[in-house]
């Protein structure tokens, strides 16, 4: 039997993908939004549809939108009113600074995923903290299991504005909560905002209500997205930030990794990545979207020997699109030399439609996505 969290709404969106259904809101009753992991085991403890895209950032409405719903699992905790239950009202209790001068709290890395996510030009820092002598569970190398008491931090700038800073901490029973915290405007502190900010601190920036962050973490097994062995494995762009190199060196890994390379040449490459950070979270075997639509854009470490291996290639090239509602014109999700027949991009360049891909969490386009996408589509060998 499956059962809609309280205050929970259902519909149903036939898109030319298959049929989607839509759960919007509804966390059980309480404050931040607390999200059972899928997988409680660890080292201390501790991959989806529409056509494109999936959800996530800030610098949108988020909780607006088409989005989907928490994975097919139950979101427990509270909501409610104003209160963040077990999470602290303000960032600095949250143990990420060790001062007002920010210096980060012992323990706590920096990192930078090699790909990102779009969120309307939203600059962004992120941190992670692992409690002492625990381990990331990694024998699934698409799957890392977190250890109990896990904490990363996401900050959000607009336009040279500090807007937020989100959290997201592992319980020592193995769910998460969420919470997001809006910068005071001489940036002494932040204060957690549980139901949301639209344009926030003077911006286009939308601060997401706590129900909105299972959307797209309850999509992967461990909530987690950004850090993971894929999105880790790139060069040190910056001193300090973790790469996968630098958290084998930690020993934060219970099995470690041979070397991660995303196949293809530099157009292939943007368009592989990109699919994978802003679309891979939903669009995964893992995740309740691949029951309605089976197109898979997460890249998983044990395919990534050439681009026509990854199943980003296999289950969108020359793949036709199913019956359903959706742009006029495409014929397929991706039609080699055709960026008219392709119905992947038709999603990503629209926003306000049923159809639109992401469904939430951004209101512009992203033009550099956009491209990367239509320089591989064109560079597709066609007639095959």
């Amino acid at each position: 039997m499956f059962l809609l969290p309280p205050r929970a709404s259902l519909s149903f969106h036939l898109t030319s993908l298959g049929l989607i259904i839509v759960i919007v809101g509804g966390c059980a009753s309480g404050s931040e939004e607390e999200l059972p992991s899928s997988s409680s085991g660890g080292a201390g403890t501790g991959g989806q549809e529409a056509v494109s895209g999936g959800g996530g950032g800030g610098g949108g409405p988020q909780g607006s939108g088409g989005a989907g719903g928490s994975g097919g699992q139950e979101s427990e905790g509270s909501g409610g009113g104003t209160s963040t239950g077990s999470l602290p009202s303000l960032l600095s209790e949250t143990g990420l600074f060790a001062g007002a001068d920010e210096t980060l709290e012992e323990g706590v890395f920096a990192f930078t995923p090699q790909f990102e996510l779009w969120s309307d030009g939203a600059d962004k820092r992120r941190w992670i903290w692992l409690p002492p002598d625990t381990q990331i569970d990694s024998s699934d190398m698409d799957a890392w299991v977190f250890p109990h008491g896990t904490k990363l931090w996401k900050e959000f700038s607009r336009d040279g504005v500090r807007v937020e800073t989100r959290l997201i901490q592992k319980s020592a029973t193995g769910s998460w909560s969420m919470v997001a915290y809006q910068w005071r405007a001489d940036l002494s502190d932040a204060e957690a905002v549980p139901d949301g900010v639209s344009d926030a601190s003077g911006t286009a920036h939308d601060i997401p209500e706590k129900a909105a962050c299972a959307e797209c973490h309850a999509r992967v097994d461990d909530r987690v997205l950004g850090f993971s062995a894929v999105q880790l494995s790139h060069q040190d762009e910056e001193s300090g930030s973790l790469t996968l190199e630098a958290v084998i060196s930690l020993g934060w890994l219970t099995e470690n990794p041979a070397p991660i390379t995303v196949p293809g040449d530099d157009t292939e490459r943007a368009a592989l990545g990109y699919l994978h950070a802003n679309c891979g979270h939903c669009h995964n075997p893992g995740s309740s979207v691949s029951g309605q639509v089976p197109m898979y854009l997460w890249l998983n470490v044990n395919e990534l020997g050439a681009v026509n291996t990854t199943q980003t290639y296999l289950t969108t090239v020359n793949a036709s699109l199913t019956k359903g509602t959706g742009p006029e014109g495409p014929t397929h999700r991706i039609l080699p030399g055709n960026l008219e027949k392709s119905g992947l991009l038709a999603r990503m360049e629209s926003r306000g439609d049923d159809y639109s891909m992401p469904p939430l969490g951004t209101e512009d386009t992203d033009d550099t996505g956009l491209q990367a996408v239509q320089d591989w589509i064109m560079s597709l060998p066609t007639g095959l």
